[in-house]
């Protein structure tokens, strides 16, 4: 048997499964190109939610400040009773 240069296949190699190959590699890179597109997005959404979330932080940390001080006034009026 001579080793030829040239590319063949065996005959055990159906036109089935290189099908078969062929639509299982097509799937996977199209899943591939969805999960980047999401993940594109996501990173957008989160981009520009983001200074909304800090403005939020803020908004809380406020609140917590004037509920403490309402505390300290209600405590001031109930000895003042």
């Amino acid at each position: 048997m001579t080793d030829s240069p040239h590319w063949h296949l065996h005959r055990q190699v159906t036109l089935g499964v290189l099908v078969a190959l062929l639509v299982q590699t097509s799937g996977a890179l199209i899943w591939a190109g969805r999960v980047g597109e999401r993940l594109d997005h996501l990173e957008r959404a989160s981009l520009r939610s983001s200074p909304f979330a800090e403005r939020l932080a803020g908004v809380e940390t406020e609140m917590r400040l004037v509920r403490q001080s309402l505390d300290r006034i209600e405590q001031r009026m109930e000895q003042d009773r």
